[in-house]
Parts: structure tokens; sequence; C-alpha cells
């Protein structure tokens, strides 16, 4: 859903519905922040770091951090690969080593648990930081407090956005107006400022100032994205992200028991009630829900905050966070008492997205989303307490915490996943973002010009579905259900850039996103909301607001300026005020302490670095090559003036030293802006600037693919000269479900048992265990037979000396841990093949039983070993 542009209407409504008084209080700002979030305390520090003087803050409670605190999601999410995510058993690494005001934060916030718990994570999770929201806020308060004690930054607390500030022309937000949210003051604000920044849960000052804005699915016909559904049925404009009321329980002496909440159904908590699988699945519910988790040990350590009885010398009592798919409250249908109240409050307002509810509109979903969470609560302390096997770890012990002071002991606010998407001079799509090679952990398909911060996450929507079971009188018996096209990863983005124009309005000047506010669709933003992602968002559009408010120039010409982007990146890589500097390109391996860190970011940011589509890591210490260092100086050509002279570093050096000396001899150097070739496409490309990705490459390409080497391509070729056959002895064999294709000199092997008559065949009948890909165009690289266990196969040969090669992969999905012999001779072992990666290997065997026989694994637990093909043939040699 587009919201249209109504600038001047939108100031006379609200006028005249508020009918502000001329005495309201007015205060002058440079840059306005609305909203405490994550998002909106980075972008203030980012601004005043980089010299802005005035600086306003607004936020509608007194709390800063938004999902750090008064969302209360204190596992703290971090950018993160697909191969990450599944090698990583017991803590996970981000893909992108932290930076920037995220790595300052998360250090103090490490050191605070050091102090306090005796570990800088607590928790004992899978997911690496944990920490108190209270905490968490505190530590948000002091990182901000140097800037508001000198003057440039002003919070204002216990206020939200009423109306905008237009100019006469209605094409510049000039500031917002504001009332107050204690309700025993009815005090109004009036903030006028040069630029405002977003930073709000559901973009007030967006939508408040006409600017245009999406929200519920895309349809596949607007972005042509492959996740999105083709049409609108099932896929409803209510249809969002859920929200969840995360709750925060401390262990307690006694017995905490909370009460039955309103509205409780049994039936809406499958696995922590007393139902089987069997009586739920008999349950007649119209969509099939997912089962919710697999025990409640799950539950308590997943999000675990302080684990006193797992880590040696951690301080306790036990604290967790509760934070489980079962709290998810989906948004596309409703409860029939919020209908009901929602209907009452406004004709109609509950077929509206959340987004466009008013504040009390709003507030009465969140108080049924907030009872369904505590419902949860109210169960596993009852009727899953007596099914709970291990007594230290039991919720009928556990406390709501205290730290947020709200007489419920809730957060303040529920964990918001999505909100509305602004109409930006660019709109993030999936296929921007899908990795280049067949792997997470390569770049994205594009490297926006004007990459502002790194990024990388799985599309993760949680259930958007609410299904409800028919005949129910009171119509709270509902659970949640996944849409097509709309699940947590598999598919994840690869490694990738976040664009400066997707935080700027296409029309309205004055204006940035932040927080989740942002220029994309709705299936990317389910993959940048994270912890990390909100604050380098803030952090960029801080930087973007500097660079503007410094120069005097619109924010919509900095994309389109190299000068100015170098400007702003260099605002945001940098260690000024002894802060860290924040990544700018997602290299693997450079972490912020890495003395090249700085150089190797802003050269690849800018282009001036040979990647290709799987170089991840800047290899800091390698040699810098003199074929590498002429590639980068004939990049550099390009864009800095040819009348200056650019230095000669001919030294041996590593690529580091080489960045570090490069980078500060050309960076004061005059650049080559980028060629415009028309006004509305800059590249002649037959795209319009607001749909091209790379508006100045016609060939809309970002960076070359690697060539695979031969012997992982999984491609059929000559055996090396090494290798002597004996002509007319060759048999080849292509292992495949039942049903394919023939390939021309292959065998098909469908994993049937070895059969005397036919001369081939398996220990046993695998032949469930076959897969066709349909990624490939030969047949033989598309298809495998895999094993979990130990199986073996068969052929009947004459005896003597053969030439062996086996092909293992799997043309879409990685493979880790296969193992394979030929003849009783290791030829595989332990190895890992990436997505549309294989491995192909040859040996030299001596037969004396008659059969060549292959045996594959056994593996390790959850790992598979993937037979593509084996080609055999007699040796001359031996």
């Amino acid at each position: 859903m587009i919201k249209p542009a109504l600038h001047g209407i939108v100031f006379l409504l609200l006028t005249t519905t508020f009918a502000f008084a001329d005495d309201t209080p007015k205060i002058q700002a440079d840059l306005l922040v609305v909203g405490g979030t994550e998002s909106g305390w980075a972008a203030a520090i980012q601004a005043a770091r980089m010299g802005v003087g005035k600086i306003v803050l607004v936020n509608d409670i007194a709390w800063l951090g938004g999902q750090f605190t008064a969302e209360a999601l204190v596992a703290i999410d971090e950018d993160r690969s697909e191969e990450e995510t599944r090698r990583s058993s017991i803590r996970r690494q981000p893909s992108i080593p932290r930076s920037g005001l995220f790595k300052e934060l998360l250090d103090r916030i490490e050191q605070h648990n050091r102090e306090k718990y005796g570990h800088p994570s607590p928790g004992n999770t899978i997911v690496g930081t944990t920490c108190r929201p209270a905490e968490a806020e505190a530590i948000f308060q002091q990182m901000i407090r140097p800037y508001v004690e000198r003057g440039q930054i002003r919070v204002i607390s216990h206020y939200a956005p009423t109306a905008a500030l237009l100019s006469a022309d209605g094409q510049t937000l000039r500031g917002m107006r504001f009332r107050s949210t204690n309700s025993a003051v009815a005090e109004e604000l009036t903030v006028e400022a040069k630029i405002t920044i977003d930073a709000s849960d559901w973009g007030d000052a967006i939508q408040l100032s006409g600017a245009a804005f999406e929200y519920g699915p895309d349809l596949k016909s607007k972005y042509g994205e492959p996740l999105a559904p083709e049409k609108r049925a099932g896929f409803p404009l209510t249809d969002m992200n859920p929200i969840s009321y995360c709750m925060v329980l401390q262990e307690a002496d006694t017995d905490a028991v909370i009460p039955r909440p309103p509205h409780f159904d049994k039936r809406r908590y499958f696995n922590t009630t007393g139902l089987t699988k069997k009586e739920h699945d008999a349950l007649p519910w119209p969509q099939r829900p997912v089962r919710a988790f697999a025990s409640v040990e799950a539950v308590y350590q997943s999000r675990r905050i302080v684990d006193h009885y797992g880590l040696k010398n951690v301080v306790g009592p036990d604290a967790v966070l509760l934070c489980w798919l079962v709290q998810d409250y989906p948004l596309d249908l409703l409860p029939r008492h919020v209908v009901e109240a929602l209907e009452k409050n406004e004709p109609g307002a509950s077929k509206k997205n959340i987004v466009v509810m008013s504040r009390e509109q709003r507030q009465i979903v969140f108080d049924d989303a907030k009872q369904h969470s505590l419902g949860m609560l109210h169960h596993l302390q009852t009727t899953v307490n007596d099914r709970q096997q291990d007594p230290a770890h039991r919720f009928r012990r556990m406390r709501l915490s205290q730290e947020f002071g709200t007489p419920d002991r809730m957060p303040f606010k529920p964990y918001i996943r999505e909100s509305l998407r602004l109409q930006a001079m660019y709109m993030l799509r999936q296929q921007d973002t899908t990795p280049l090679g067949p792997e997470s952990e390569t770049y994205a398909r594009v490297m926006h010009h004007d990459g502002v911060t790194a990024w990388q996450f799985e599309y993760d929507f949680h259930m958007t579905g609410r299904t409800f079971l028919p005949n129910d009188a009171q119509g709270t018996a509902w659970q949640s259900y996944f849409k097509r096209g709309r699940t947590w990863g598999p598919p994840y983005a690869g490694l990738s850039l976040f664009p400066l124009r997707s935080l700027i309005p296409a029309r309205l000047n004055g204006l940035l996103g932040a927080q989740k506010n942002l220029g994309y669709s709705s299936i990317v933003s389910s993959a940048i909301r994270l912890h990390d992602q909100c604050i380098h968002i803030g952090q960029a559009a801080g930087a973007a607001a500097a660079v503007s408010l410094k120069t005097k120039t619109e924010l919509r010409e900095i994309p389109f300026d190299r000068s100015l982007l170098t400007r702003l990146r260099l605002g945001l890589c940098t260690r000024r005020e002894g802060g860290q500097p924040m990544a700018l390109w997602p290299f693997r391996d450079l972490t912020p302490s890495d003395e090249a860190y700085v150089a190797a970011n802003l050269l690849a940011v800018g282009g001036l670095l040979p990647l290709r589509h799987d170089e991840v890591a800047f290899h800091a210490d390698q040699p810098a090559s003199e074929e590498w260092r002429r590639q980068v100086i004939r990049a550099t050509r390009q864009i800095k003036q040819p009348s200056v002279k650019l230095p000669a570093l001919t030294a041996a050096m590593t690529r580091g030293q080489f960045a570090i000396r490069w980078w500060a001899a050309i960076a004061d150097l005059p650049d080559v802006n980028f060629k415009r070739l028309s006004p509305a496409d800059a590249d002649a490309d037959g795209l319009t600037d607001r749909d091209d990705a790379l508006p100045f490459d016609a060939k809309n390409a970002s960076l070359p693919r690697s060539p695979q080497p031969p012997h992982t391509d999984g491609v059929l070729e000559k055996l090396p000269a090494e290798f002597q056959v004996r002509a007319g002895t060759q048999r080849l064999f292509n292992f495949t479900p039942q049903a394919s294709p023939s390939v021309p000199e292959f065998t098909n092997d469908v994993g049937l048992p070895f059969d005397e008559k036919r001369g081939y065949g398996w220990s046993r009948d695998i032949s469930n265990n076959s897969r066709r890909r349909n990624a490939l165009s030969q047949p033989y690289r598309d298809t495998f037979l895999f094993t979990r266990e130990a199986d073996r196969w068969e052929c009947v040969v004459p005896n003597g000396d053969w030439v062996v090669t086996v092909c293992v992969g799997d043309a879409t999905h990685r493979q880790s841990g296969q193992r394979l012999r030929v003849e009783k001779q290791l030829l595989v072992q332990d190895i890992t093949t990436a997505a549309g990666s294989f491995l192909e290997k040859t040996i030299v065997v001596h037969i004396n039983d008659g059969r060549l026989t292959l045996e594959l694994g056994p593996q390790q637990p959850a790992q598979n070993t993937c037979l593509n093909w084996i080609r055999f043939a007699r040796s001359e040699t031996r």
C-alpha cells in the first residue's frame, strides 16, 4: 500500500484538530531526531561527532535504546550468514565484525557484564551477548551524556508528534509539533529544524509530513521479487511481521505464578499445554499451525540473560528473556474482542494496517498482544511446570522483573519487527541483495555506488498469519502460521550494502528515514531489522544530515556527488573522538582494531579495490602483488582528476600497508564526479534512477565472478594426462531419482539394492535418498543420491587396475562432513562443498574380487554425503 503525499492537507487537518496556540513553546534546531530508538540515539551522536551544533531528540517515553531496552529484546542479534548459522552450535559469530557505535555499545555492555556478573556474556546462549534492559538503557544514557552536557544534543522525553511544519510550497519539512504523552500534562511543543530524521516506531514524522510510504505485502508485480506473492488473496494489507511482547524473568525463592490473564485460551499454547501433538493436530484448524518448540528447556535456555547454573563463577540469580514464537502476535486478522474494541473507537479501524492506526488504536492491539504473552507465561508456570525435567529451571519460580517500573512489570513497548516503508529515491529489493554466488558468504548481486553501511541476514518473517478454530464461541482459540514466501530463512541475503538513496524520500526535502522506516520492500524489511543494523542505519542518517547541513546541500544531491559521498563516509569510518570506525564494506576478516581498517573500507566502498564476488576477506597481511597494485592505481585514475599526479608506491609491502599509504596519498585529491547522461536516467540504460539499483552503470553489473576451478564445477571433463586408460572400458553412472531423464553415455542409478543380473547397486534400498534440484542444465550435476549413515555401492568389473573419478556435492545446498572410500582407500574425508560447488577426485585402485566398491559415510549427525556421478576405466599404466 502506498500512502499518497498530502503535504499541506496534513498540517491543516492537524492544526484544526488540536488548535495549537501561538504561545506553544518553540525550539530552534539544526537537526531534529524523532524517536529514542537505537537508530535515533545513534543518529544524534553521529551528527554531534560530525560537528552539528544544535540537535534535538524527542522521545515518546523516557528510555532510550528501542529494541535493546524499551522493547526488552536483550538477546542481541547481529549480521549473520547462512553458513555461520549452520556451523555455530554454541555461539553465533557475526558475518561482519562489530563496528561503529554498535561495537562501542557492546563493548560497554560486556564490560558491565564482567563487572556485575563475572562474564561478558552471562546468558550462555547461542545469541552472543545478552544484557538486562535497564542496565543497557543506563549505558545508552551514559554514551549520549557528553554531547548533552556540552550543549550539542537536547533530549526531550514523553512527547509524541502530532503535526508537521512544511514550507509554503509543501516541498520541505521544517520541523514537527508534539504533544506530551503524560496524561496529567496537556503540554505542546514545536521544534523547528533544517533536517528531521524519523527514527520513531511507526514512521510518525513520515506520515505527518505527507511523504509517500508503503505498508503490507508487496505483490510480485511491483518489484519482481522471487518471494513476493502473486495475488492479494491470502496476503491482506494488514499482513505484517508480527509484534511480540517480550518478558524478562528473574529467579525467585518462592512461587511467583501470575494470574490467568483475560481472554486466555490454552489451545493457543501448544507444547506449553497438556495437549499432546496428536490431540492438537486433531483440532480442525483451517490453516496448519507450526509446532512451536521441542522442549520447555529450549525456551528457558535459548535467550537466557544470566546462567549461574551453567557458567562457572557467574553471579546469579538466573534471568531469562522470554521471546519465543508462541508469543508472536499476528496482525493480518485480529481476535473478535479486539475488533469490537477498535470498531467502537472508530468504525473501520479494525481493517486498518497497524501502521496507520492512531496511538490509541495501536494501544488496543498492544494490550491484547501483552495478554497473549502473559498467557504463555501463566501456562509455563502452571500446566507446564509439572512436565519439566530440570527442577532448577522451573518457570513457576521465575518472577517478572521490576526493572521497567511499570504496574504490570512488562516492557514499555512490544518488539516491533516491521514498520512503514518510506517511498525513497530508490527502493531496495530482494534481487539486489541476492548472493552473487551459490552461498550467502559471497557479495550481493548489487553493491550500490552510494552504500553507507554493510549488512547481512536472512529474509526472516515470523508467522504472519492467524488462524481461528471454527465454531469457537469466544473467538479466543487461534494460532499462528507461516504464509508462502513469508517464513524465516533460508534464503539469506549476500554480504550487502545499504544505499543512501533508501534513506531519502522520493520527493520531500528535509527528511531522512531511520530505524525501520526505510526505502525497501516488505521482503527486504524482514532482513534489515537487527540491533546492529538499526544502529548503523541511524549513524548513516546522522552522517547524511551532518554533510547536508555543513555543505548547505540538499540531501538528495549527496548520492550523486562523489565528493559529498566521500565526506559522508569519512565521517562514519573514522576514530573521531575515540569512537570506533563503522564498516562501510562487508569484509569478513577486518575488525576496527586492524591498522588498515579505515583505508581498506574507504577504498573498497569507493570502488578502488579489485574484488570478485567471493573475495570477502581483505587479507591485510598478504603481499600486495604488482598486478594487484596496478589494478588499484588503474581504478583510482578513473575517479581522480586526470591532471593530478598519482604517487608511485613500488616498495614491497602487504595489502594492508599499501592500502594505508595509498589512501593517505589520494584522500585529499579532487574527485571526478559521476557522469550523468540524462536528467532522470543517469546511465541512459532505459531504467530511471528511481528504479535503477546501479544508476551509473548501464551494464548493471557490480562485481565480476571468480572462475570456478575445474575440479569443483562438477562438469565431466577429460582425464589429466597422468592417467592413461584403455579404450572402450569407460563406464559412467549418474546417481539420480527414479524417472529422471537419461544422459548420453551415463547409466542412471536410482538407489536400488545390488542385483547380480544388473551388475551394480547398493547394500540396501536408498532410492528415497535421492534429489533433483532443477537448478543446473546438466542432469548429472543436478541430481544425487545421499546417505546420512554408512552405505556401499558396488559394480561388477574385471580384476585389475582401474582409474576412478567420483563427484560429490549439491547444486543448491551446502553439504558438510562428506566421506567416501574407493576400495577402502579414503578419497573424500570430512569435505564441505558450497551450494553449487562440487568436489571431483580421481584415484587408481586395484580390484581382485570382481567388484568396484564405494563406501559412503559414516558422517557426523545431520550431515550427508551426496554422490553425483562416477567414472571408471581400465588403467593402462599399472
